[in-house]
């Protein structure tokens, strides 16, 4: 979920045919929803990725092991069938507890994945294409200030573009 800004219904739905030359391509996710025929009682189902229709997907760039772990997908539960993202919640929130450590969630992973990438100076507009948003504005919103370096680099490209065309003492100040 780190590596590739993965939310939980979309991790448990990796299959290894997903796995095509170092890509992930998700095209669903598992949520877990309440089934009126079952009483009310919560089933976990397929369904499109959230900001995506029926039959749209999104790839996600893989480190390269990642493809000598592809047999170990789906995660299943201990039946063998579907792991809903509720069991995983639950799950992990007994281990983070149990180990002592400090609460975060799963999504945690996700944001993680994005600052890593965004203060290492990935554009912004292709970590959002990894992440799944329609538009880029969900991202830039809710990361946008971890890409502030980009105003430093855009000054050094501007400055260096066209310092040989400006007056010395312009040229002086654009340095600063």
């Amino acid at each position: 979920m780190a590596c590739g800004g993965l939310r939980i219904g979309e991790s448990l739905d990796v299959f290894p045919e997903n796995f095509q030359d170092g890509t992930l391509r998700l095209r669903r996710q598992i949520v877990w929803y309440r089934d009126r025929d079952r009483d009310g009682l919560y089933t976990a189902c397929y369904a499109p990725l959230k900001h995506r229709k029926e039959g749209e997907w999104h790839d996600v760039p893989l480190l390269e092991f990642f493809a000598s772990y592809a047999d170990r997908f789906p995660v299943l539960n201990q039946q063998g069938g579907m792991t809903y993202p509720g069991l995983v919640r639950n799950s992990w929130d007994r281990a983070v507890k149990r180990l002592g450590l400090r609460d975060y969630t799963p999504h945690d992973l996700r944001r993680k994945g994005t600052t890593v990438t965004l203060t290492n100076g990935v554009a912004i507009h292709e970590v959002s294409r990894w992440l799944g948003p329609h538009s880029t504005k969900v991202t830039v919103d809710e990361y946008g200030h971890l890409a502030q370096e980009g105003c430093e680099r855009c000054r050094q490209v501007v400055t260096t573009t066209f310092q040989g065309y400006l007056p010395e003492e312009l040229t002086v100040g654009l340095a600063a």
